[in-house]
This record gives C-alpha cells, structure tokens and sequence, in this order.
C-alpha cells in the first residue's frame, strides 16, 4: 500500500566510486540519481508518490557512502514535512518544530 509523500527539497551527493552501490539499493524505492560527468551523484529525485515505509533502513545502508550533509526533506499526505539527514555515515530523520508567536 505506502503513504503519499513528495519530495520537496534534496542536496545529496555520492562519490563516482559507490555510485553503484547506492543507485543498486535505491531502484526499488522510487528514487532515482542524477549524475555529473564525472560520474557522482550530485541530485536525487524520488519519482514514485507513495513511500514504502522501509526507507529508514535503505537509507542506513547507503548512509555511509553519502556525503555528510547531504539530506532528503519531504512532505507527506497529511502535512507531515521530515528530513533524513546524513552524518558520519549514519542517516538521521528531523521533524521541524512549528512554533506561533505570541499574540
């Protein structure tokens, strides 16, 4: 079944040499890599409208070949808004904090 979601903001960036490694755990999840020249990825994109709910563990076993910093942010069908963000090889997800000022 999966949950409607879109991406709505990435900067992600792989090395030429784990190139294939990433693109070959991302096929089945909807994303799909762009690539430079030199063969990095410099662009994710997903391409599916329904998220499959294991994307955590896919992105833990690509994390450490991401360039830290990189980060997916995406929107869900109920107005939920998250990001996955890469560090030391790790994959982290962040909910943003909605705050109102004081009236």
């Amino acid at each position: 079944m999966g949950y409607c979601a879109s991406m709505s903001k990435s900067s992600f960036h792989v090395r030429r040499k784990y190139t294939g490694i990433v693109i070959k755990k991302l096929e089945n999840y909807g994303y799909t890599a762009e690539l430079d020249d030199d063969g990095n990825i410099i662009c994710l994109y997903f391409n599916g409208d329904k998220i499959a709910h294991d994307e955590d563990t896919m992105f833990q076993a690509i994390a450490p070949y991401v360039e830290d910093g990189s980060f997916i942010e995406m929107a869900g069908e109920n107005g939920d808004r998250w990001r996955w963000v890469f560090k030391d090889g790790r994959c982290e997800e962040f909910r943003p904090k909605v705050t109102w000022p004081d009236e």
